[in-house]
């Protein structure tokens, strides 16, 4: 009878592989968290800004129909909603309380120096009281968009 084979082959990972393996994917890991939460951040605030346009296109739309043959607007972030937008009737903002329609703002932004908080559409021709830019900022970062509108209320960004 054959002696029974003793394999002397060594052939496995130490300890100290394995736990720099295991450092190596964790340091991956949390670089990948951190890549994924300001692509979130970022795509939420691109996802604010389309709210707007949308809002201010609505306004727009709204006063070229001559719904209830009113002027439409957009005031951004009022004192009395002031984590808001609201769509309003007539020349201002405060002119008719009972036709405001508020929208939420589903993420922190804010309005850059100089930037109107509202935004009037003329009935019939859509002209807007305000041409240039209206920018939103994020506080928690360096970052803005500028809605553009010209005289004639044609929304661009």
């Amino acid at each position: 009878m054959a002696s029974p084979r003793i394999c002397t082959d060594n052939r496995a990972f130490t300890l100290i592989e394995i736990l720099i393996v295991i450092g190596i994917l964790s340091v991956l890991g949390a670089m990948t968290l951190f890549i994924d939460l300001g692509s979130y951040r970022g795509d939420a605030f691109r996802a604010e800004r389309d709210t707007v346009v949308t809002l201010m296109q609505k306004a727009r739309a709204d006063a070229l129909n001559n719904i209830d043959e009113a002027p439409h607007g957009l005031a951004l972030f009022p004192a009395d909603h002031p984590k808001s937008y609201v769509l309003f009737e007539g020349t201002t903002y405060a002119a008719d309380p009972a036709s405001h329609d508020v929208v939420d703002a589903s993420y922190d932004v804010g309005l850059a120096p100089g930037t109107p908080s509202e935004v009037v559409f003329e009935q019939l021709s859509g002209d807007a009281n305000y041409s240039g830019a209206v920018t939103l900022v994020d506080p928690n970062r360096t970052l803005s968009f500028d809605i553009d509108i010209n005289q004639e209320g044609m929304i661009s960004d």
